[in-house]
């Protein structure tokens, strides 16, 4: 079974087409206020995430430890948990995930959060939204989800020294067309995380919607199900 953990802004329904093809049992944890899942009257952190998946997958544990594909955010939530907690997770791909965090970084992610400004010209985006969160809720979302990336600015989760104590076997991944995320951040934490390996995929922006998800599959399985 392979645990598939959205980004932010995301929810399971984005995954669809990835699940049809990767041929084993699968399945997609929604965080808190995701894709019109119960949300917590708490701030949403790391913290939270990393608590919910700890949790989800205690529940899960007849199964042996977990193997989790965490795109972007999911990523992020993914190896924090994995530090929290050595065991539960057996092993870790990520794809896109932010590593670098800074003031300044998050303050450049959060500028594009706007609701306004994404109905005035992004309508598309802003309608997607909708439909994936509900039309009551997805201005909130975006709102959190700011909060979130400026609390990574000022203090992030994850550093050099603390994936440096990582005994979890992790993919980090990133696509060579990435808009987000740099392959330099990326080649970093792989250096400083203990037996971890690095995979580039050819041809792949950061939105989970615009990567090919056979290619992905095949990172996904080569590494999760040798």
């Amino acid at each position: 079974m392979i645990t598939i953990l959205h980004g932010a802004l995301g929810s399971a329904h984005q995954f669809e087409k990835l699940r049809s093809v990767l041929g084993v049992p699968s399945t997609v944890i929604s965080f808190h206020g995701h894709g019109g899942t119960v949300d917590t009257n708490e701030p949403w952190s790391i913290d939270l995430f990393s608590k919910q998946l700890e949790t989800e997958l205690e529940n899960a544990s007849s199964q042996g430890p977990a193997l989790i594909f965490g795109y972007s955010m999911g990523g992020y939530v993914a190896l924090d948990c994995a530090l929290r907690r050595p065991g539960l997770i057996g092993r870790i791909v990520t794809l896109g995930t932010k590593l670098e965090w800074t003031m300044e970084g998050a303050e450049h992610e959060t500028t594009k959060l706007n609701p306004e400004v994404i109905e005035a010209k992004v309508p598309a985006f802003a309608q997607d939204l909708a439909l994936r969160h509900g039309t009551d809720t997805w201005k909130t979302v975006l709102q959190k989800t700011a909060d979130l990336m400026r609390s990574l600015g000022a203090s992030p989760v994850l550093t050099h020294e603390r994936v440096g104590s990582l005994n979890t076997p992790v993919l980090y991944g990133i696509g060579d067309r990435d808009e987000m995320v740099t392959l330099a951040e990326t080649v970093d934490f792989y250096k400083a995380t203990p037996g971890a390996e690095l995979t580039v995929l050819p041809g792949t922006r950061h939105p989970i919607e615009r990567v090919n998800p056979v290619l992905l599959s095949h990172h996904l399985l080569s590494f999760l199900a040798p």
